[in-house]
């Protein structure tokens, strides 16, 4: 799940100039998913750009170019009522306490990952095209070639993308103008984009126009995270504030308050050095693990079937010689007051075997979660987040 390069498909996007005018010709939009930022690790929760304006038959390729953070694009008219009803929300109803018929609408477009134990949902891990109806919860979808996409599916989904993946949505030419919404169907609601089909008649922004929209949105990003990912290379949060307890910390990512939708996945420091006997403690700001001496069925949340099917790697987020985070109720996001560090697990090790803190999914502000190892032999320990690309560190032990 590492990184893309998207410009020979940029090139590949078609138009010239500023603005093009509606043209005989079908023309290709690019969307990136998330984004790869080549000075620090990060995830984006964001389509860049997060609308395209386009005709009837005209194409839409959308790029992944995340670090692992798992993402689908799914349309469909279940995906426009989910959305719409959700932009109709207060902010309160929208972050904490949305009414129980939003529940149940919501619920009809189901979510990539189970919450709780348990296998992705086969109907968005995997490309899935329904006419009419709801997906299932309980198995995949019957295969069909992909359709053009004509605005009246029910359900319209990609599957679960990788890096490197590509979701090409071609318009059928019967396509009524319109405007339609899609989402990751696991950032829900936090991760939407539009396509928006104008009429023959009416001009559209070009291909290259729209892309270059969608990169000054991702620079700006970019440049308000800056401080946050030099603050945690230093063990530091990004509220200067904000002091971590504890001696050998180290940040298992972090964010910025002046950045929505945007997180550094990084270890900060990536460097360890202590003595045998000596401990290291992880905070975890979203959802990730600690994992040493992973092979390659361990080392990655997603895997791939001998049939093609995607699913949910239960090694690469399962705890594994170690007690694992504590049962709870997810903080993060759900209420306000003064943040807290908290060390919530701790174990030994003795640097052998694989040794896997598991996904830890309860840390966030205003309660962030520790995850303390106490080394009992030296060593070198190199260990990564299974979840997330490139996040990766080193335990010097002796």
């Amino acid at each position: 799940m590492a990184v893309l390069v998207c410009a020979g498909l940029l090139a590949a996007g078609g138009a010239s100039g500023a603005n093009s005018r509606t043209r005989a010709v079908a023309q290709t939009f690019t969307v990136n998913i998330d984004a790869a930022n080549k000075s620090a690790n990060e995830s984006f929760l964001s389509y860049f750009p997060s609308t395209v304006r386009v005709h009837a038959g005209d194409t839409v390729i959308f790029n992944e170019l995340g670090d692992g953070e798992p993402h689908t694009v799914t349309l469909g008219t279940l995906t426009d009522k989910v959305v719409a009803a959700f932009d109709k929300l207060t902010p309160k109803q929208q972050q904490q306490a949305p009414p129980a018929s939003f529940v149940r609408l919501d619920a009809t477009v189901p979510s990539l990952l189970p919450r709780g134990p348990g296998d992705a949902i086969q109907s968005v891990a995997n490309p899935c095209f329904i006419d009419q109806g709801t997906p299932s919860t309980k198995g995949p979808c019957v295969k069909v070639a992909q359709p053009d996409f004509t605005g009246q599916q029910a359900y319209y989904n990609s599957g679960w993308l990788v890096s490197k993946d590509k979701f090409t949505v071609h318009l059928s030419s019967a396509t009524a103008p319109g405007t339609y919404r899609y989402m990751c169907a696991l950032h829900r609601e936090g991760m939407t984009g539009k396509i928006v089909v104008a009429p023959s008649g009416t001009d559209v922004p070009s291909p290259s126009t729209q892309f270059a929209v969608g990169q000054h949105t991702l620079a700006a990003s970019e440049a308000k995270l800056a401080p946050a990912v030099r603050a945690e290379r230093q063990g530091k949060p990004p509220i200067a504030s904000l002091k971590v307890p504890g001696q050998n910390v180290v940040l298992a990512g972090s964010g910025s308050p002046a950045v929505n939708e945007a997180s550094i996945d990084e270890f900060g420091p990536k460097l360890i050095k202590l003595p045998v006997g000596g401990s290291v403690t992880w905070y975890l700001l979203g959802g990730h693990t600690i994992t040493f001496n992973a092979n390659k069925t361990e080392n990655d949340i997603r895997s791939t079937a001998p049939d093609g099917s995607v699913h949910l790697n239960a090694k690469a987020i399962s705890r594994a010689n170690s007690p694992g985070e504590p049962p709870g109720t997810s903080s993060n996001g759900q209420s306000t007051g003064p943040i807290t560090f908290k060390v919530v697990t701790a174990t030994r090790w003795n640097g052998r075997g694989f040794h896997n803190s598991g996904l830890f999914l309860n840390s966030g502000p205003p309660r962030i979660e520790g995850y303390k190892i106490t080394f009992t032999r030296a060593g070198t320990y190199k260990y990564i987040c299974t979840v997330h690309d490139n996040m990766k560190g080193t335990v010097v032990v002796g």
